[in-house]
């Protein structure tokens, strides 16, 4: 699903700034361990109990855990599930010949990659570097990560599977990109957590992924802010995948995963070419 992002929208729309968390929150439950936890703005705070730390301390420290609950919640929060429905439930009031057309998801589309875009503009590690690296990093990432956003929450709501929604896509992405869009879409791990946390290695790496362009580069002021980033992420995804599989199927999982990110680059490519 060929996802490109404007000039206008790699602005940074909040600066850390202006980011406050909420004050409030909310008794709850963590979705990832069923821990008693409590919500705030930007993720959920364990409250520890002795099970639950003899338990989750073989893999993955009370700090992981809140990094974790943390991520989900912002990703839950900002990648626009509300919009998702609201738009199933315009389309499924209307009568089935004229669900689905090409003006209606060529409009959810575009309000989708701007509505993910969110998710890593909220995230309070991007909001820690610089504005400078801030805004060269999220264009330099947004094109990839939006587009394996995009197929992932796709993946979740069965989009491709009315027939109507994957001819119009063809028509906005063209066959042969719509196609390898589904492809991948199959391929998606069904850990939606473990989805969540490769989105944010994504998010925080310096490399371009698919479409190399004479006229962007990479110019951080401090790399050195970010690469642990990325690193802490990566140690957060693999003890995560420890704790709930075991060695053996983690392996399994990234190796699925590695496979499925290379499906991704073949969409992009495919949709830069048709």
């Amino acid at each position: 699903m060929e996802i490109t992002v404007t000039e206008e929208s790699t602005e940074p729309h909040i600066l850390s700034s202006s980011v406050k968390r909420q004050k409030n929150t909310i008794p709850c439950e963590c979705k990832i361990c069923g821990a008693p936890a409590r919500y705030s703005y930007y993720g959920a705070i364990i409250q520890p109990t002795s099970s639950s730390l003899e338990f989750d301390q073989s893999t993955l420290s009370m700090n992981q855990w809140n990094l974790l609950s943390n991520l989900v919640h912002c990703f839950d929060e900002n990648s626009g599930y509300a919009f998702v429905e609201r738009f199933l439930k315009e389309q499924n009031r209307l009568p089935i010949k004229f669900r689905f057309k090409y003006s209606s998801v060529n409009n959810f589309v575009t309000s989708m990659k701007r509505q993910l875009q969110l998710v890593f503009e909220k995230n309070l590690d991007f909001l820690s570097l610089s504005s400078h690296d801030f805004t060269i990093l999220l264009r330099t990432t947004i094109e990839y990560t939006s587009n394996v956003a995009g197929m992932f929450i796709l993946c979740q709501y069965n989009l491709f599977d009315y027939p109507p929604f994957h001819e119009s896509a063809e028509m906005i992405f063209q066959p042969s990109a719509a196609n390898f869009t589904k492809r991948v879409i199959d391929q998606l791990d069904p850990d939606n957590t473990f989805i969540k946390l490769i989105l944010s290695i994504l998010a925080f790496s310096i490399i371009h992924y698919t479409v190399y362009r004479k006229d962007v580069h990479i110019n951080l002021t401090n790399i050195k802010a970010t690469l642990p980033i990325q690193d802490m992420y990566t140690d957060l995804t693999w003890r995560y995948l420890l704790y709930k599989y075991g060695y053996h199927q983690a392996v399994i999982h990234f190796s699925n995963l590695l496979r499925c990110l290379f499906s991704v680059t073949g969409t992009i490519v495919e949709a830069h070419e048709s």
